[in-house]
């Protein structure tokens, strides 16, 4: 049986950094980590959530297959600490919040997670290579962004241009420029512009093109911090301590 205690309102924050529609969810416990992976056909996604020592009494996986109603009962909760308990993915989740319980059914077939074997042979052997090469395709560019805040924040302003709006994410390791360009001059362009350190890559304009997808992942992405790496015409990856993001391109989705 996997047996974890939390605390709410931080495990409650962890969930929504996920999309608000995401049905399902996976999550492995184990060590000091809770982790979660989903995949999609335009992206990939790691988060773990650090946990006290002792937290986890039991490891395993757990299932949540109600999300709605999992975050419904958390959220009504005024407990400090939930601890959640399943026998086995397949079987009855129990989230106990002080003297209020609730059960909800599970089942092995979560749909957020049923791509993430696939997904995640590639994203090891990009791991292992250094994140130089992401399946067949060179990652040439890499470099560090100190402040996600502002591509954070471009899903927000996703409604300003065109529903079919093109996102061309742009570095220039030699000028330390990283950007993003979305939109056309007759109805209106968006523009990102960040600094970048601790580049590697040529002195040259490196560019992927992306769909309506990307702002909207660059939600995922922790405040802080990101390491990214990315090629001509290729996914571009955020790495961060705790969240992984795989962002894939329009040519390969």
């Amino acid at each position: 049986m996997v047996k974890v205690t939390v605390n709410r309102n931080d495990f409650q924050s962890f969930l929504m950094s996920f999309a608000k529609d995401l049905d399902d969810l996976r999550i492995a416990c184990s060590g000091a980590f809770l982790t979660v992976e989903v995949a999609y056909a335009n992206h990939y996604l790691r988060k773990r959530f650090p946990v006290e020592t002792g937290a986890i009494e039991e490891e395993g996986f757990i299932h949540i297959a109600l999300m709605d109603k999992f975050l419904k009962f958390i959220k009504a909760s005024k407990q400090t600490n939930i601890t959640l308990r399943q026998t086995a993915p397949v079987k009855p989740l129990h989230i106990d919040a002080g003297g209020n319980r609730l059960q909800i059914p599970s089942t092995d077939d979560i749909e957020s997670f049923a791509k993430v074997n696939a997904m995640g042979r590639v994203i090891s052997a990009c791991i292992d290579s250094n994140f130089t090469v992401f399946y067949k395709s060179p990652l040439s560019a890499h470099g560090s962004i100190s402040d996600t805040k502002d591509l954070i924040s471009l899903a927000g302003m996703r409604k300003v241009i065109a529903d079919n709006a093109q996102f061309k994410v742009r570095t220039h390791c030699g000028e330390n420029e990283f950007g993003i360009v979305a939109g056309k001059a007759a109805s209106g362009r968006l523009f990102t512009t960040l600094p970048i350190t601790d580049t590697d890559g040529p002195s040259a304009t490196i560019q992927s093109n992306f769909g309506e997808w990307l702002p909207v992942c660059l939600m995922y992405l922790d405040e802080g911090t990101a390491r990214f790496h990315m090629g001509d015409g290729t996914p571009i990856i955020f790495d961060q301590t705790n969240t992984l993001l795989v962002v894939i391109d329009e040519g390969d989705e």
